[in-house]
C-alpha cells in the first residue's frame, strides 16, 4: 500500500507563513491600487466647470417676475462698474413675450446708453451709411465696452451681425468700435418697451425687447 507523505510541524509552519506574506503583499499592493484611483477620480476641471455653471443660472433661468418692469421712455443710461470692459460674447434669443440681447464682458460692466435711433444709420467713427433692417431702431452704446485688446487682438471673435427675424428683434449689427467705445444698431417690427439688467459670473449686459 502506497502511504501519502505527511506534513511536518516544521514544513506546515513553512507554507502558512509563505500564505501568510502573500496576502499581506495583496492587501498592500490593492491599497496602492485604492490610492491611485482616488486622486484619478479628483475632480477635472471640466467637472468643476460644470459645476460653477450649475451654481449659476443663466439669464434663462432668472423669472421674469423678479426682474424690473419694461420701461418705454427712452433714453436708458447705466453706471460703469469698470473703466474697460472686455466683450467676450454675444447672444440673442426669444421668449414668450421678449426678445433678447445679452452682451458678456470679461470683468465689470461699461457705461451705457440705450436710445431710439432714426435713419440714417452711421458707423462710427466714419460716418458711412449702415443698412440695418426693420421700421423702428435702438442705439446701444457701450462706453468702455469693446472688442479690441489694448495689446492688440480681440477678445470677442464671433458675429457681429445678426438677422434672427424674431417678433420684435429684426437685426443686430455692429455699427463700429472705436477708442474702447462699441456701438450696436437694433432692428425691430415697430417700437418696443425696453427692459435692462445687469448679471454678474459672468458679467453681463441683458437687454429684453418687449413683443
Amino acid at each position: 500500500m502506497t502511504r501519502r507523505p505527511t506534513l511536518t510541524t516544521s514544513s506546515g509552519a513553512t507554507l502558512l507563513l509563505a500564505a501568510m506574506l502573500t496576502a499581506c503583499s495583496a492587501v498592500t499592493g490593492a491599497g496602492v491600487s485604492s490610492s491611485s484611483t482616488t486622486l484619478s477620480g479628483s475632480p477635472t476641471p471640466s467637472s468643476i466647470s460644470s459645476a460653477t455653471n450649475a451654481a449659476t443660472p443663466s439669464e434663462s433661468e432668472i423669472p421674469d417676475e423678479s426682474l424690473a418692469p419694461f420701461a418705454c421712455n427712452l433714453p436708458i443710461h447705466g453706471a460703469a462698474t469698470a473703466r474697460r470692459a472686455q466683450i467676450t460674447d454675444l447672444r440673442v434669443g426669444t421668449h414668450g413675450t421678449y426678445d433678447r440681447i445679452v452682451f458678456a464682458f470679461g470683468a465689470g460692466i461699461p457705461e451705457y446708453v440705450i436710445e431710439k435711433a432714426v435713419r440714417p444709420l452711421t458707423q462710427d467713427p466714419s460716418g458711412r451709411a449702415i443698412q440695418v433692417q426693420g421700421s423702428s431702431f435702438l442705439g446701444i452704446v457701450l462706453h468702455g465696452g469693446t472688442v479690441q485688446l489694448p495689446e492688440g487682438g480681440k477678445s470677442y471673435g464671433g458675429s457681429t451681425s445678426y438677422t434672427p427675424h424674431f417678433a420684435k428683434l429684426v437685426d443686430l449689427q455692429s455699427a463700429g468700435d472705436f477708442e474702447a467705445v462699441a456701438s450696436w444698431y437694433a432692428g425691430m417690427n415697430g417700437d418696443a418697451c425696453v427692459r435692462v439688467f445687469t448679471l454678474k459670473a459672468p458679467d453681463r449686459l441683458v437687454i429684453d425687447l418687449q413683443h
